[in-house]
C-alpha cells in the first residue's frame, strides 16, 4: 500500500510498542490525577501521535480491523478519517478515545503516552453519531452534564455553558428537552456538551449521518465555523467524500483497517495514491488495458479504439495497467484529438445544471462522463480526456 510523503510519523524517544495485551512499562503507567488530566485537557496544545496502532476482534490468526496505523496530527488540525463501512475508521476513533483497548501499538499527545489512560484521564470530548443525550434533561443540562463530572463550580458551569450555546447557536433553547429540538438542533447540543469541557482533542463519529441532506451541509459549515473559532484539534470520522473534502485540514483514507492515504483534500481528490483510493474518491472509469509503452511517467495504454495517453501514478510492472478517469474530466470533443474516443450514448441522467452520459466505446467499453450540453440516447460523440488525468495504475492481476 503506498501514501503521500506527507509527515505521518514520529515516536518518542525512548518509546517502543506494547506487545498484544501489554498495557506497557512501569514508567509510562504512571496515572494522572483528574485534576491533572483537567489541567492538560484546559490547554488544548499538542500534536497527537499514533504509532503502529492495531486493534483485532478475536485470536491471533484473525483479521485486525484496524493494522498498523502510524500518524501524527497538529495541534489545531482539523483530520477527517474516510473510508467505506468495516473500513477500520471508527476503530481507529474508538481507539484514541479509549472505548476499546489496543492489540498493539501506541498513542501519544507529546510526550506523554494515551494508551495506558482510562478513557475519563484522556481529555477528549466526542460527538457520537446518534447525538447520545439524555431525554429526560435539559438542553443547559445535557450540556454541563461533562462539567458537574468534573466537579466544575456552579458560576464556571453557567459561564461555559453560556459561551458553548452561543458558539452552536442554540440560546434561547437552554430549558428545552431533546424530544423538542430538529435533529440538527440535536446534533448541536451533542457538540456543545463535547467542547464545553474545553478539551485538547475533540473526536466525531459520523456526527451528520442521521441528517437529511440539506441539514447535512448547514452543519458541516457549523462543524468548521466551531473549529476554527476553538481552534481544537478534531478528529472527525465520515464515509462521506463530499464532507471531508470540504471540512478536513487532511485526510486519512483506510481500506481493510490499513492506512491508503494520508494528504491534502486537494492531494487525495486529484492524485489518488492507489487504486482503491482512485475509485473511492470517484474515478467512476477504470479500465484494465494492455500497456503498450512506458517513458518515465508518460504511459500509452492500448485501448480497442486505440491509443490512450495517461500518467503513471505507481510503478507498472505488468503487460496490463487500468486508467483511471474522473466523469467530469471528461469532456465531448472533435475526433482527432488527443485521447479522442469514438462512443455512443447509451443513457442521459439529469441532474439540472448537467448531465451524466453513460458511453459506449469499441470493444463494448462503458465510460461515464458529465456535460452541460443537450446530449441525446443513440448520438455519436467522441469523449476527450487530457493524458495528465488519465491516471494509470498496475492492474490487480498484475
Amino acid at each position: 500500500m503506498t501514501a503521500l510523503d506527507t509527515p505521518v510519523t514520529g515516536r518518542a524517544p525512548g518509546a517502543g510498542r506494547s506487545a498484544p495485551g501489554e498495557r506497557g512499562p512501569a514508567s509510562e503507567r504512571v496515572a494522572r490525577s483528574p485534576a491533572s488530566a483537567r489541567s492538560s485537557a484546559a490547554a488544548g496544545e499538542g500534536t497527537l501521535r499514533l504509532e503502529g496502532v492495531t486493534r483485532r476482534f478475536g485470536g491471533p490468526g484473525c483479521l485486525p480491523a484496524l493494522h498498523d496505523l502510524t500518524m501524527t496530527v497538529q495541534s489545531g488540525e482539523f483530520i477527517a478519517l474516510l473510508g467505506p463501512s468495516g473500513c477500520g475508521k471508527s476503530t481507529a476513533l474508538n481507539c484514541i478515545a479509549g472505548l476499546i483497548p489496543l492489540s498493539g501499538g501506541a498513542i501519544w499527545m507529546n510526550d506523554e503516552r494515551l494508551d495506558v489512560l482510562p478513557p475519563e484521564q484522556r481529555g477528549f470530548g466526542m460527538v457520537f453519531q446518534n447525538y447520545a443525550l439524555f431525554p429526560h434533561m435539559t438542553v443547559k443540562k445535557n450540556v454541563q452534564f461533562g462539567l458537574m463530572m468534573r466537579g466544575i463550580a456552579a458560576a464556571e458551569r453557567q459561564r461555559r455553558t453560556e459561551r458553548a450555546l452561543a458558539l452552536v447557536q442554540l440560546e434561547g433553547h437552554e430549558d428545552k428537552l431533546p424530544g423538542q429540538l430538529s435533529g440538527g438542533q440535536q446534533q448541536r447540543v451533542a457538540i456543545a456538551r463535547a467542547i464545553v469541557i474545553e478539551p485538547r482533542l475533540v473526536l466525531m463519529d459520523e456526527p451528520l449521518s442521521n441528517l437529511d441532506a440539506k441539514l447535512r451541509l448547514e452543519m458541516r459549515a457549523e462543524i468548521r465555523r466551531v473549529h476554527r473559532e476553538l481552534g481544537r484539534t478534531t478528529i472527525y470520522v465520515t464515509h462521506d467524500q463530499d464532507e471531508a473534502l470540504s471540512m478536513a485540514d487532511r485526510i486519512v483514507v483506510l481500506q481493510q483497517g490499513t492506512m491508503q492515504q494520508i494528504g491534502t483534500p486537494e492531494e487525495v481528490y486529484a492524485q489518488p495514491a492507489n487504486l482503491h483510493v482512485a475509485r473511492f474518491m470517484g474515478f467512476r472509469n477504470t479500465i484494465e488495458l494492455d500497456l503498450e509503452s512506458q517513458a518515465g511517467g508518460d504511459v500509452t495504454l492500448r485501448g480497442p479504439w486505440g491509443p490512450l495517453r495517461g500518467t503513471a501514478k505507481q510503478a507498472l510492472t505488468g503487460p496490463r495497467a487500468v486508467a483511471a478517469i474522473r466523469p467530469d474530466e471528461i469532456t465531448l470533443g472533435e475526433a482527432g484529438a488527443t485521447n479522442a474516443i469514438a462512443a455512443e450514448v447509451d443513457g442521459v441522467e439529469y441532474y439540472g445544471r448537467d448531465c451524466l452520459l453513460e458511453l459506449v466505446a469499441a470493444g463494448g467499453v462503458r465510460l461515464y462522463a458529465r456535460t452541460t450540453g443537450r446530449v441525446a440516447r443513440g448520438q455519436a460523440v467522441h469523449a476527450v480526456i487530457p493524458p495528465e488525468r488519465v491516471l494509470v495504475y498496475p492492474a490487480m492481476s498484475s
